[in-house]
């Protein structure tokens, strides 16, 4: 449901854009407060929800940023897990 403009994320749509572009920052979704975005952000960054609950996201797998918009916070994440691949096998 969309409030004020913002629609629900879908996190499994998000984690496919990004591992279909690597290292590039990309949108996740767009929240209205900060805290929520921080929410998002820890869940990309540990894969698990507050709740518990798994999130889409590989743990260690991913870069963040929250930007200020009009209608509250950005997330933004890029997918650095190829380059943590690299690493490990060099």
């Amino acid at each position: 449901m969309a409030r004020l403009g913002i629609k629900q994320v879908n996190h499994r749509e998000a984690v496919a854009r990004l591992r279909a572009r690597p290292g590039e920052w990309l949108p996740v979704g767009e929240y209205r407060s900060q805290s929520s975005a921080k929410v998002a952000v820890k869940a990309i960054h540990t894969g698990q929800w507050p709740d518990g609950n798994p999130s889409a996201y590989t743990p260690g797998q991913y870069a963040t940023r929250i930007e200020m918009t009009e209608l509250g916070h950005r997330v933004l994440a890029r997918y650095i897990g190829h380059l943590n691949t690299r690493l490990e096998t060099a």
